[in-house]
């Protein structure tokens, strides 16, 4: 299912909307937002004939901001709530993983339109300014970064935000310690620019995975045609010669030159923290070529859409692979869920039937251990706790914890997109942070004797609504 299949679909289920004659100053940018104040209940957006953007040229954003269309884009029945995606997701990650290799094709609908270097011109592409403090516009934000390790050859897929700069000139941020900028620094260590391929919207599966972590050295084409069961089509990039699917909707070609030989200031933005990213410089990446399907469609993945709003597959899938990790590790786990109240990554929920003295405290040492970049909170609760309701879980840290039960552990990983760290560490790229362990659990030695959680019976309830429907809560 490309993304144009995608769009059909979530059309047929009433959940999209077009906007007409949207400036890409600005108002793209607080279209999204303010229909995405609607939390749980917003469309899907195509803007379409863009101020100053040739006809055809169009961007779509809140994909799958939304349960229903997560549950469309994993193939779940439409009623499946968030603990049965995460599960669904988790027995997924869970089965043994044969990758698929993507096969080369001859052509594709990403061939349709051929731009050479002389004519390229991003300014004639849709490239929205989504905030007021943005430091410019911004193409990249659901996309994919394609690179090719230089020495051991495998392909490495990611997706990474891309400010535009000039006509053909555009930066890509990556923080240290993500995949791309280990390979374009072997590039560089050889003196070399780094080829780069830039797919602007595809497959919805394609670029998700892209957005996710995957160990070093596995391919994320190879990973993404396990997903699908079927090999991802390929075509060769006219300019670089990397692979790049056939069903992308625009690909941008080029390289990327060292800090010291060319860079440009990238940033502000508006980050999936809530935060603007201060300004830094980034290696300028110099654009050789464009292909494009006709009438092609930018996706616009805002990484921050209002506290507390989802923003899509990643957050789901990092708790996903994160249950999987502890059904390794701990046994009696009945949930994961990554609050976005919390700003997504920082905050992890555990719910556990606990089996032994120590049970909560390795649980939260093993949550903390399997991927802990920008993890700042690991909380455990117990089974009788929803940990995607986060006013249950603050009432179990209120009613069940105390301040003693907690741990500091320092020096994790962070990043230059944590607003809480000082300028002193930043100055010396001192990118770590301190995590905190909650254990919001009964203890374990006397918790059957702990008083018992107020609760209405079942078979009342049940009784109830039946009797009195109007009693529901509305969705």
């Amino acid at each position: 299912m490309d993304l144009r299949e995608f769009i059909q679909k979530i059309d047929e289920m009433g959940e999209l909307q077009v906007i007409e004659g949207a400036d890409p100053n600005l108002e793209i940018g607080a279209a999204t937002y303010l229909a995405a104040k609607n939390q749980g209940n917003f469309p899907a957006l195509i803007f379409d004939k863009i101020r100053g953007i040739q006809p055809g040229f169009r961007v779509m954003t809140l994909t799958y901001a939304t349960d229903r269309r997560m549950n469309l884009l994993l193939g779940l029945p439409q009623d499946t709530n968030r603990i049965g995606i995460i599960k669904a997701l988790r027995d997924k990650i869970s089965q043994p993983q044969k990758l698929i290799p993507p096969v080369e094709v001859n052509t594709g609908p990403v061939l349709e339109n051929l731009i050479p270097e002389e004519k390229v011109d991003l300014s004639q592409l849709p490239c929205p300014k989504w905030q007021s403090l943005d430091g410019g516009p911004y193409i990249g934000t659901g996309d994919m970064v394609i690179t090719r390790d230089p020495e051991e050859n495998w392909v490495n897929v990611g997706t990474y935000r891309i400010q535009v700069h000039e006509r053909k000139t555009a930066t890509i941020f990556m923080e240290p310690g993500k995949h791309a900028d280990f390979i374009r620094r072997k590039y560089w260590a050889k003196g070399q620019a780094c080829p780069v391929a830039v797919t602007l919207g595809g497959d919805p599966v394609h670029i998700s995975v892209s957005g996710t972590t995957l160990p070093w050295k596995v391919p994320e084409y190879d990973y993404m045609g396990w997903w699908q069961g079927k090999p991802v089509e390929v075509i060769r990039g006219p300019v670089t010669g990397l692979p790049i699917p056939a069903n992308a909707e625009i690909a941008l070609e080029g390289e990327m030159l060292p800090f010291e030989k060319d860079s440009r200031l990238e940033g502000p933005f508006s980050e999936w923290t809530g935060h603007y990213t201060p300004a830094r410089p980034e290696a300028a990446f110099h654009i050789k070529g464009i292909i494009h399907r006709d009438n092609p469609i930018i996706l616009g993945q805002l990484p921050f859409l209002g506290c507390g709003v989802a923003t899509g597959w990643t957050y789901l899938f990092r708790a996903a692979r994160l249950w999987s990790h502890l059904d390794t590790v701990v046994p009696g786990v009945k949930g994961v869920w990554n609050h976005q109240e919390f700003g997504g990554m920082h905050c992890v929920v555990v719910s556990i039937e606990q089996k032994y003295g120590g049970h909560a405290k390795q649980t939260a040492l093993s949550a903390l251990g399997q991927f802990n970049y920008f993890r700042k909170f690991v909380i455990i609760v117990d089974e009788d706790i929803d940990p995607t309701n986060l006013k249950e879980v603050i009432w179990a840290i209120g009613m069940r914890s105390d301040p003693g039960m907690w741990d500091v552990v320092r020096e994790c990983w962070s990043g230059n997109l944590n607003p809480i760290l000082p300028p002193d560490k930043r100055a010396v790229k001192d990118f770590t942070q301190n995590s905190i362990m909650i254990l919001a659990c009964k203890p374990y030695y006397w918790k059957d004797s702990f008083p018992p959680r107020v609760v209405t019976d079942n078979e009342i309830e049940s009784r109830v609504r039946a009797k009195w429907p109007q009693l529901q809560a509305k969705p």
